[in-house]
């Protein structure tokens, strides 16, 4: 028996630094805390699980993430400090619950939206204070949890409490790039007054459009970052010819359309920006190839690109130049469907077409979405 115990402690060890090795391999929040519970279910066989932060201003708990079939029962519950799980952010110690109906407590709680029959809940403390707590339902095979998983999850709170701290500093790191990079490219914009706003316009009619094409919040994020950065090569275009108030000639233009290059070899630099470099580098290629700098079509040209390419000859139509006058927007709308195939594509063309008939290629409708990612960033940056 003293045998088994032992082979059983060293199991429990080998996992819980196979824990902290997971943990410490990434920055990403929403990483951080789905591999955090991944780990917890496996080692202490539960049904489910949750982590909850606290709200201190709001004196409750909200949920955060949660993995198993509870996740569409409890996604927008807040409990206040002192009920249920806000018991155990109250009184900053762990607690084992085996018959979850029996106890006043948790009424209210997500025991009540889920089937609960036993819980273990364990604060996460960081820096002598608690910041959220770790919660797990139903064990496998068993009516309770025990001592066991308990000592478990102690050990395993504080590796999980210190990664999440890691892991707020990274991220509001990434909000300050973020910020850093719009202004850089709002500040190259400003070099032409006449293309006042096409930065926030292209931006959020890519987002329409990346919307309607089913792209993912993660890439809506990159293509969100990527349109803002498509003219960030206009920097190394000179002013005779940024601001010449008529028609490029052939060599101004070459020198114009150096920009998609200049542009991906400057975000090329930096390595967080290098997911962006095919929307700055090939947003002015044609499906038919005579696009440049690279001379790639069809489906060589990276689907992100494709998108802002759209995005960006509808605005660069729909908006007044000192040589012509803007189009109106349904006829902007006529030529973006009429180069459908040869210029742009028809995917995107596709999107942006259903999009126009409903009424919602708008900058309105982009600019909603931005402020969605916005306080979807706002809410992992500002927490935890």
């Amino acid at each position: 028996m003293e045998g088994e115990s032992q082979e059983r402690r060293l199991a429990e060890q080998e996992t819980l630094l196979e824990v902290g090795l997971a943990l410490a391999e990434t920055l990403d929040l929403r990483r951080v805390l789905s591999v955090a519970l991944e780990h917890a279910e496996r080692i202490c066989s539960a049904e489910t699980s949750s982590i909850w932060e606290l709200d201190a201003a709001a004196g409750e708990l909200f949920f955060r993430i949660v993995r198993g079939r509870a996740a569409p029962e409890i996604g927008d519950l807040r409990i206040p400090v002192g009920q249920g799980i806000g018991s155990v952010a109250a009184s900053g110690r762990p607690e084992l619950i085996h018959d979850v109906a029996a106890d006043p407590r948790w009424r209210g709680d997500s025991s009540e939206a889920f089937d609960t029959r036993a819980i273990l809940a364990v604060p996460l403390v960081s820096r002598g204070r608690v910041i959220g707590v770790l919660q797990l339902l139903n064990p496998v095979g068993r009516e309770r949890f025990d001592d066991d998983d308990l000592r478990r999850m102690r050990l395993f709170a504080g590796p999980l409490a210190h990664a999440l701290e890691n892991a707020k500093l990274y991220a509001a790191q990434q909000r300050i790039f973020l910020e850093t990079v719009t202004a850089l490219a709002e500040a190259v914009e400003k070099r032409d007054p006449y293309t006042g706003g096409h930065l926030q316009r292209v931006v959020a009619y890519s987002l329409v459009l990346g919307q309607e094409l089913g792209l993912s919040v993660d890439e809506l994020e990159s293509l969100r970052l990527g349109a803002t950065l498509h003219d960030i090569g206009k920097i190394g275009v000179p002013d005779g010819v940024l601001l010449k108030a008529g028609p490029l000639d052939d060599a101004e233009q070459s020198v114009m359309r150096r920009h998609a290059a200049d542009g991906a070899a400057i975000v090329s630099r930096i390595e967080s920006l290098r997911p962006q470099v095919p929307i700055v580098r090939n947003h002015h290629e044609r499906m038919d190839g005579r696009g440049y700098p690279d001379g790639l079509s069809a489906g060589s040209i990276p689907l992100p690109a494709r998108i802002v390419a759209v995005a960006d000859t509808f605005d660069a139509m729909t908006t007044s130049r000192p040589y012509r006058k803007a189009l109106p927007r349904e006829t902007a709308a006529a030529e973006i469907r009429r180069v459908a195939g040869n210029h742009l594509c028809p995917q995107v063309v596709a999107a942006f077409d259903l999009l126009f008939e409903r009424g919602e290629f708008t900058v309105a409708a982009g600019e909603k979405l931005l402020v969605l990612l916005s306080a979807r960033l706002d809410r992992e940056y500002n927490h935890w």
